[in-house]
């Protein structure tokens, strides 16, 4: 015998509704709180290769941009090798890689974007932003730099403790995201 489970009624296996309240007897199906693998692998690879598709279109750009000629390049470093120290580069490379940055830092946030409307999943989305952030300070510092507003030791010196607070919050991320949140999880339906 068994009983139910609003009431407390004995009841038979048998039985579909509790003879005392009425209750339905069946156990309710729960929709499933896992996600379906090939789901996730599916959104995954239309992820990437979106990704990929955007940073070759950035790489065109930069490329059309700033058409560099092989020799430009081959003549600083021969320059530097000469002199034997580290020469500040042109103009046009300076201007060529704070494009590039900038632009895969805005590729890369609104790229975390994506992640959070297709996958649901905050953490990749999370780690994804502050990565574009990284890309977009960078270009900044670099910028910086070729105005001479910072020496080169400064921008290196920010450059690297940027990147450090980088890898402390992405450390964050991964940790508070480790076990599953179960507001986001339930209440909100997202993955962490």
């Amino acid at each position: 015998m068994s009983y139910c489970r609003k009431c407390g009624t004995e009841i038979s296996t048998e039985m579909k509704f509790c003879s005392k309240c009425g209750a339905s007897l069946q156990v309710p199906v729960q929709p499933s709180t896992l996600r379906d693998p090939m789901k996730d692998v599916k959104e995954s690879n239309v992820l990437n290769a979106i990704s990929v598709g955007a940073i070759l279109i950035i790489l065109a750009v930069t490329y059309l941009r700033y058409p560099i000629d092989a020799s430009i390049i081959a003549d600083y470093f021969e320059s530097m090798g000469s002199q034997g120290m580290f020469i500040k580069p042109p103009s046009i490379l300076f201007d060529l890689v704070i494009f590039f940055l900038s632009a895969l830092g805005v590729w890369t946030i609104t790229f975390s974007g994506l992640r959070v409307i297709i996958q649901k999943t905050v953490k990749a989305s999370l780690t994804d932003f502050f990565g574009g952030l990284f890309c977009l300070f960078t270009a900044f510092l670099i910028s910086n730099y070729a105005s001479d507003v910072l020496t080169e030791r400064m921008t290196l010196a920010y450059i690297v403790i940027t990147l450090g607070f980088l890898i402390i919050i992405n450390t964050i991320i991964r940790f508070a995201f480790s076990k599953k949140s179960r507001y986001m999880h339930h209440v909100m339906g997202y993955d962490p």
